[in-house]
């Protein structure tokens, strides 16, 4: 005669459902190793697509400059910036810019009341990442290339 405790026992047994703690322990430290890769990955990506849409932001700015100058009936002037020397001529620039970014430019790019702009090239820099911007007369359009 079988021991009913045994009997319930062995049933109980073969219809357990659930992991083991070794096969959590092994699914746990996969899950570390992955996330130990791919963390510092995501870190670097949030960095480029931040400075990509900075970027972008300052490319709309300038391309407007032409219609701003127009609406405001008022001459702008893109120069080096920032600029040490004089805090007015900071306060008076027609961008906005980031944190880390600066502006360099051959020859000031006027833009005039009318809308009309003379051109010129101007160089955005984001630390070591230079965009190299030519800017082509009446209307200024912008075209963008990369330097790094």
């Amino acid at each position: 005669m079988p021991i009913l405790g045994n009997s319930l026992h062995s049933k109980s047994r073969t219809n357990m459902s659930g992991y083991t703690l070794l096969e959590m322990l092994i699914v746990l430290m996969i899950m570390g190793f992955v996330a130990g890769v791919a963390a510092p990955q995501l870190a670097n990506m949030y960095e480029s697509v931040t400075i990509s849409q900075q970027r972008k932001d300052i490319l709309k700015q300038v391309s407007t400059l032409s219609y701003k100058a127009f609406r405001q009936a008022k001459k702008i002037t893109i120069t080096n910036y920032p600029q040490p020397s004089s805090s007015k001529e900071m306060n008076n620039f027609p961008l906005l810019l980031p944190e880390k970014w600066s502006v360099q430019v051959d020859k000031p790019i006027l833009y005039y009341e009318n809308g009309v702009c003379a051109g010129g090239n101007l160089t955005l820099k984001y630390v070591k990442v230079e965009y190299l911007i030519s800017l082509s007369p009446p209307l200024c359009q912008v075209s963008l290339q990369i330097n790094s």
